[in-house]
């Protein structure tokens, strides 16, 4: 079984990223389940999903327990940290080195910490995904970026999560969501 945290803020498409892992998954024939936190989510609050997949054992739950995930995957910075203690010890991060600057510190109040960027690296990878994502004609698609990195750990078949991008995104935004998701899998 394959457990897999998602953790952004409002805005970033974290319950789209979930729904992509679980559609493919579903699709490829295995066991899935499926949970939302959005919480004060509406454009710039904490979102967090759990997806967790197996393809042979039956997944019971869809909350992750504490310290049990298998990959973290954290659409922001300061996201990722918050929720690094779901990590299991043997657990890899993916990681956007996007900042999104929560309200404390565009009013002032607070200031954005320092050595997050270690902090997740130091339990996996931090890719420039929405740097990327631009570069390639949308900062929008930097999740698939992300999401490439985790197919290519989880072994899920590429024409799973094909199927799983036609189903879920508008296709005005297809080619280039897949092309980004190709390129993270690649691992260039």
């Amino acid at each position: 079984m394959a457990n897999v945290l998602f953790a952004g803020v409002g805005g970033q498409g974290v319950v789209t990223a979930s729904d992509l892992l679980a559609h493919a998954a579903l699709r490829a024939g295995w066991n899935v389940k499926k949970a939302e936190t959005h919480g004060m989510a509406q454009r710039g609050g904490s979102v967090v999903t759990h997806v967790r997949v197996s393809p042979d054992q039956p997944v019971h739950s869809p909350l992750i327990p504490h310290g049990c995930a298998d990959y973290l995957i954290a659409l922001e910075l300061l996201e990722g940290v918050r929720t690094l203690w779901m990590l299991a010890p043997g657990g890899q991060v993916i990681a956007d080195a996007r900042r999104i600057p929560p309200i404390t510190v565009t009013s002032g109040a607070a200031t954005y910490p320092d050595g997050l960027e270690d902090q997740l690296r130091s339990r996996g990878r931090v890719l420039p995904a929405t740097e990327e994502a631009t570069r390639m004609g949308d900062a929008r698609a930097a999740n698939a970026l992300l999401l490439g990195a985790l197919g290519r750990d989880l072994g899920l078949p590429e024409d799973a999560w094909q199927s799983a991008f036609a189903a879920v995104l508008n296709p005005k935004a297809l080619d280039l969501n897949w092309r980004t998701f190709l390129k993270g899998a690649s691992g260039r």
